[in-house]
């Protein structure tokens, strides 16, 4: 019953950083590091009571492998500090899968369970920040179409997933044709998509608010200086706790800050695809 009694602590944790996402647009530390502590934990003592490592090394292989990885997607600003720790927490708690499940559901486990997990969350975390997206044009009353006018969309980008899409009608290779369908779906929707990231963000991701509400991990959109030192570099990945100290030294009274979208959700999402489906690629 350990491992049933691991994904509702889990699930539950997952849920209450949703709502904090959502509401505050930060994850509180401690439910991070809680399921770091509890991971770490659990495969100790599988490995002390069964005499096998193997549960300690999963781990902490699984923890360095995707602290690194989201570390990346946190200093190219995709994450936020609270993305990536709670990532690291539940590959710690569920490096492998977690075989009680097993007599519940029948996930497709034909990779390794937190590349399953990854690959879910990149997934659902692109389709849920486009669903995302459009509720914060609708909430901000944004007209898309006339802004989409704006920007120059080469008419290659239309013409070459059209020509791809003819081609693929005369070809009788199954895999050849599915082939050049995906190819001319991508060329098609890869820059629209950009586009609408582009108008979202610049429409409705950025805000002014007083410096006294800063809080660790903000994105400011320029450069702060105290004493003709620079103390806050806008192509940093946030703001830390020192350097908001120093800001409130300042004259300034507001910033404009960076608002990220509130990831947590999706990770949610994955997390329940990946335990009761599993990969959903058959390989």
């Amino acid at each position: 019953m350990i491992d049933v009694l691991l994904f509702i602590i889990a699930l539950v944790w997952l849920i209450f950083a949703s709502a904090s996402d959502l509401k505050t647009r930060e994850v509180p530390d401690w439910l991070s590091y809680s399921l770091i502590i509890i991971g770490f934990g659990n495969a100790l003592l599988k490995s002390l009571i069964l005499g096998d490592i193997k549960f300690l090394f999963y781990s902490l292989a699984a923890f360095s492998l995707v602290f690194l990885f989201s570390a990346l997607l946190y200093y190219t600003k995709q994450w936020g500090g609270g993305d990536v720790k709670l990532i690291a927490g539940l590959v710690t708690l569920f490096p492998v899968y977690p075989e009680e499940l097993l007599n519940y559901f029948g996930p497709n486990l034909d990779i390794p369970f937190i590349l399953i997990l990854f690959l879910n969350i990149i997934i659902f975390g692109a389709l849920y920040s486009i669903v995302y997206g459009i509720y914060l044009l609708i909430k901000n009353k944004i007209d898309f179409l006339n802004e989409i006018k704006k920007y120059d969309i080469k008419k290659i980008y239309l013409i070459s997933p059209l020509v791809t899409l003819i081609i693929s009608i005369f070809t009788k290779d199954l895999f050849l044709k599915l082939f050049l369908l995906s190819i001319g779906i991508l060329i098609l929707i890869t820059p629209m998509l950009t586009v609408f990231v582009k108008i979202v963000e610049k429409k409705c991701m950025f805000k002014k608010i007083p410096v006294k509400k800063l809080t660790e991990g903000d994105w400011i959109n320029k450069n702060i200086y105290y004493k003709n030192k620079l103390i806050y570099n806008k192509n940093s990945p946030g703001i830390t706790k020192l350097q908001i100290v120093l800001i409130k030294k300042t004259k300034l009274k507001d910033v404009i800050v960076k608002e990220g979208v509130p990831f947590i959700p999706s990770f949610l999402i994955a997390f329940l695809i990946s335990i009761i489906i599993g990969n959903l690629f058959k390989i």
